[in-house]
């Protein structure tokens, strides 16, 4: 083989300094070759050509560095198919509707090739409403970045099922005890620390955001006016490590063009700060902040984290929208199921020639919900936009 013709610059080397005694040893671990070591001594040193014992040594450290290499090569692998399936796993366009607009960005810790459990979504709900999601699996790599593809379908499932916040997340919490039990011996879902989340509900309808966590940090509201501030809500147990305590729901009014602001804790916790002086830091960035969107989802990215953050991140910023009254017909219903069929004629009534423009084809293009309430109740009315 013309070695020298395929690596001139090792031939260079060679021809430079005239190596006299040549010792190679092979890269091998976990049954597979890596390579080779190769160990020279130059001409003009005046050391004496390598002896038998000279190799055992060579291929004791051409073994140690083989693993070494393997583990790293192994690490960039499964760290690559980590970040793969959590970018697959997130949402690649998030849904066109009438309730927000929204903007989106999930970041990996570190470097591109490291993937944690951080997420976040938004899902279209009946009546024009919307919910929007964010989470955090502790840990990182392909365990972490799985699990929350398995509880964002859990999400999408349970929301459509039209479940209030603080009962989706008591489903999920027990979705996450059951999966901690069946992987036996194994990674567990949860981790030492559980999982975060938070769910919220947007009606713009009645301009209410209904909101619940599972030990998930507050988001921000921006008001018009632009003042920041945290929501209060109670802030509930981790997921799969809430024995059984309940998650409360809150409910709070929202003026129309507001911003929310739904983030991981890796956005406002670092070496240097609390999750106090991170969220007190991020309503001030917020206030100060004016633009579209996705201008602003940057500006609070490059504001407050670092060049090489300590932990992936999640965030996801709405501006709120409302319905007019012109596009909103409400109708009371009774608490008696025989009232379905006369609530569809009611909005068919009101989607035919000259009236509104509805399209089937279109999402929420119409609900109608019926409940049964104690007697004596207000009937629950149906809400169509």
């Amino acid at each position: 083989m013309d070695w020298p013709a395929q690596d001139p610059a090792r031939a260079a080397w060679v021809r430079e300094h005239q190596p006299h005694s040549f010792l190679v040893a092979p890269l091998r671990a976990r049954g597979t070759n890596l390579g080779v070591a190769v160990f020279t001594r130059p001409a003009r040193s005046a050391a004496p050509p390598f002896e038998p014992a000279d190799l055992q040594i060579a291929v004791k450290l051409a073994g140690r560095a083989a693993v070494c290499i393997d583990n790293a090569r192994r690490y960039t692998r499964e760290h690559g198919i980590a970040l793969a399936l959590q970018q697959s796993l997130l949402p690649q366009r998030l849904p066109a509707q009438a309730a927000v607009e929204v903007a989106g960005r999930y970041l990996p810790a570190g470097s591109p090739s490291v993937a944690g459990g951080d997420r976040f979504d938004v899902i279209p709900l009946s009546g024009a409403r919307v919910a929007s999601v964010v989470g955090d699996v502790s840990g990182y790599g392909i365990h972490a970045s799985a699990t929350m593809g398995r509880l964002r379908m859990a999400v999408r499932t349970l929301a459509d099922v039209d479940l209030a916040p603080d009962e989706l997340l008591s489903h999920l919490e027990d979705l996450v005890i059951r999966l901690d039990a069946d992987s036996g011996s194994r990674e567990r879902i949860a981790g030492a620390y559980g999982v975060s989340c938070l769910y919220a509900i947007y009606d713009p309808v009645s301009r209410t955001c209904t909101l619940a966590s599972a030990d998930h940090p507050a988001p921000v509201l921006v008001t018009p006016e632009g003042t920041a501030d945290l929501l209060g809500l109670p802030m509930g147990p981790p997921l799969g490590l809430g024995g059984g305590l309940p998650i409360e729901c809150s409910a709070f009014e929202v003026p129309q063009g507001s911003f929310l602001a739904l983030y991981t804790d890796g956005l406002v916790v670092d070496a240097h700060r609390d999750v106090t002086e991170g969220q007190d830091s991020l309503r001030t960035v917020l206030a100060a902040v004016v633009g579209p969107l996705e201008s602003t989802g940057d500006t609070v990215l490059k504001t407050m984290l670092a060049e090489r953050p300590a932990d992936d991140v999640a965030r996801l910023i709405a501006r709120t929208q409302a319905l007019d009254a012109s596009q909103v017909a409400v109708l009371d219903l009774p608490a008696d199921p025989a009232v379905v069929a006369a609530a569809r004629s009611w909005a068919s009534a009101r989607s035919g020639p000259g009236t509104w423009t509805i399209s089937a084809s279109s999402p929420n293009w119409w609900s109608a919900s019926w409940s049964p309430t104690p007697s004596g109740t207000a009937p629950r009315p149906a809400d169509f936009g």
